[in-house]
């Protein structure tokens, strides 16, 4: 426990460096510069505004991240179909994207809200690089979930680090992001005694998600 908590703190540490110094850089430039056109001044102030959302968005997934890893939430009986379900209505509503679901019940030994958290993760992940106009298609059987994008795939050498903490390929560090999305959704799986997928997408991208012991109907 305590070298897990050492590693995130220093994990931590090295992540939230780049958005802090972006942020005061632009903020004492901002200072040094009173008689900024309006057009330049309120580009700027974007960019810190943008930055200031992906420092939120960080503290929110590093803080779930280390409580969940010290406190596992009550499991009972829940069907994987329904937590998909709603997690998609909501992906859905927020990012005006559609999404193909294709479910049966599915009884599963879980926690509702870090189910969905996880398959909202993935959801998420499908649509950082899945092109606007691809589709994104989900499935659930049998305790599995697959989320199915047609971005750019993941290559093999990658497949066993994506779910590591604040992992991103080098071609990945200009999109939005912590890092952190991923690891949450192993660290949901790992709690709930299963595993994380990784593989190729009938859509020709990736296809990422999870398998967790089935309970009889």
């Amino acid at each position: 426990s305590q070298n897990q908590q050492k590693r995130l703190v220093q994990d931590t540490a090295h992540e939230l460096r780049t958005p802090l110094t972006s942020i005061t850089a632009n903020v004492e430039w901002l200072m040094r510069a009173p008689d900024l056109d309006a057009a330049t001044r309120s580009e700027t102030l974007g960019g810190v505004r943008r930055e200031l959302g992906e420092l939120n968005d960080l503290m929110a997934e590093i803080i779930e991240l280390a409580t969940e890893s010290h406190e596992p939430p009550p499991l009972e009986r829940t069907d994987l179909a329904i937590v998909v379900s709603g997690a998609v209505d909501q992906f859905e509503q927020r990012t005006g994207r559609s999404v193909a679901l294709e479910s049966a019940p599915s009884p599963v030994n879980g926690h509702y809200d870090s189910l969905a958290r996880a398959v909202t993760n993935l959801l998420s992940n499908a649509h950082k690089y899945s092109p606007a106009v691809s589709p994104i298609a989900v499935q659930v059987k049998d305790g599995a979930v697959f989320v199915n994008d047609a971005g750019p795939g993941i290559p093999v050498e990658d497949r066993e680090r994506v779910f590591d903490r604040f992992y991103r390929r080098d071609t990945d560090r200009s999109k939005p992001g912590s890092g952190l999305g991923l690891s949450i959704v192993a660290s949901v799986v790992e709690q709930h005694g299963g595993n994380t997928v990784v593989t190729d997408s009938p859509l020709g991208g990736a296809q990422v998600g999870f398998q967790l012991p089935v309970l009889p109907a």
